[in-house]
């Protein structure tokens, strides 16, 4: 494990240097990313989960006390998960980076994995660790140049496992994963898809704390190698401290394990009925003919305490005075380093529908709906459920 004790050489480098990167980074993008990725409005019909490490790798090792390491952790959890979805959802492909502990497939072909298949997400589970074995709880992080040293840390201590590799110079463009400097280029590689990420990472968190009875660590931001090459949404899930007894007793008994893997669940399920809203792609013509056919049928009277909205965008900076928000009467709620933006508030699922295409229209593209029963968010099916 390699950590870096000064991160103040991130920001010292010549503008040779830096033109170096830029170089290395446009020929890495055009290897690396031949073509456009698929429209992330395609709806979810693949995707793949990877158990971090594997093999020769064991991840950490935890105090000591168990024989399984992070490998089997992740891979256990990982299987269940995709069990789930498969049930729930036969329709979806899942595609594993590996299956059992004995294989060790590296950073990079996980990824080219990822991409070769065009998956719609890509999900890597983990479980962490610290000096300090009272540190404990969830965490899911996002592409991302954190300015928080603690996260960089994380990042190049998972990123270090390419050292385990005979050529990792030759098959990562000469990223080293203790070099500072390295990191410049994830900087330039900002995902396209930050906004989906973030929403699926929220989706996570949320489960973690409030179904799974996790310590949320909130979602976060780190420049991991596995995620900032994945052509789609992607997040990587830290699961809880080995380091911590009391965590790595729960984490290596069945019921710790399904509990996350059913709340990762949970969360992808979320995560699909949002992106299979966004996916509605009205025609003018049909939608009047649709408005026609709605004036014949008798309004449902919703109960006040269920209140739909439309959540526009998920962002890491405030966009109030965004020339993209420019008119609109948008609400902001800020959770964990994230700005949140909704609009509309109506009892009505078919007003909120309508607003959500509007917004669509307006080039919000993953607008989605959500509900609340008194100022408590809820599934939009328990609140229609409800409001019957």
């Amino acid at each position: 494990m390699f950590i870096v004790t000064n991160l103040n050489k991130f920001y010292q480098f010549s503008l040779l240097n830096l033109q170096r990167i830029i170089g290395a980074f446009l020929l890495i993008m055009i290897v690396v990313f031949p073509s456009q990725a698929q429209n992330a409005n395609n709806g979810i019909k693949k995707i793949v989960i990877d158990p971090g490490h594997g093999g020769k790798d064991p991840g950490n090792l935890g105090t000591g006390r168990y024989k399984e390491t992070e490998k089997h952790i992740a891979l256990d959890i990982s299987l269940l998960f995709g069990k789930y979805v498969k049930e729930s959802f036969p329709e979806i492909e899942v595609i594993y980076t590996r299956k059992t502990n004995e294989e060790y497939p590296t950073l990079i072909q996980r990824t080219e994995l990822a991409n070769r298949e065009k998956a719609d997400l890509f999900i890597s589970i983990h479980c962490d660790a610290f000096s300090n074995p009272n540190a404990y709880g969830t965490g899911v992080y996002v592409m991302g140049m954190s300015k928080l040293k603690a996260n960089m840390d994380i990042a190049m201590k998972e990123n270090s496992v390419i050292y385990l590799e005979d050529d990792y110079k030759q098959n990562y463009e000469g990223f080293d994963p203790n070099s500072p400097e390295s990191y410049i280029v994830f900087s330039l590689t900002q995902n396209t898809y930050l906004g989906q990420s973030l929403q699926i990472a929220e989706e996570v968190e949320q489960q973690f704390a409030t179904r799974a009875n996790r310590k949320s660590r909130g979602v976060k931001q780190a420049p991991f190698y596995v995620i900032s090459r994945a052509n789609m949404p992607s997040i990587l899930i830290e699961t809880g401290f080995l380091t911590n007894p009391n965590e790595e007793d729960f984490l290596h008994s069945e019921k710790g394990k399904d509990y996350l893997a059913s709340a990762i669940f949970r969360a992808f399920r979320s995560y699909k009925q949002s992106i299979n809203q966004a996916t509605l792609q009205v025609d003018n013509k049909e939608f009047k003919k649709e408005e026609k056919k709605k004036v014949a049928i008798k309004k449902i009277v919703s109960k006040p305490s269920i209140i739909f909205k439309v959540q526009i965008g998920t962002y890491l900076k405030d966009m109030k005075n965004s020339t993209k928000f420019f008119g609109l009467s948008a609400e902001e709620k800020v959770v964990n380093g994230t700005f949140k933006y909704f609009v509309g508030n109506t009892s009505s699922k078919e007003e909120v529908d309508k607003l959500r295409i509007k917004m669509v229209k307006k080039g919000f593209n993953g607008a989605f709906v959500i509900a609340f029963k008194d100022g408590i968010r809820i599934n939009v099916k328990e609140a229609l459920s409800l409001q019957k």
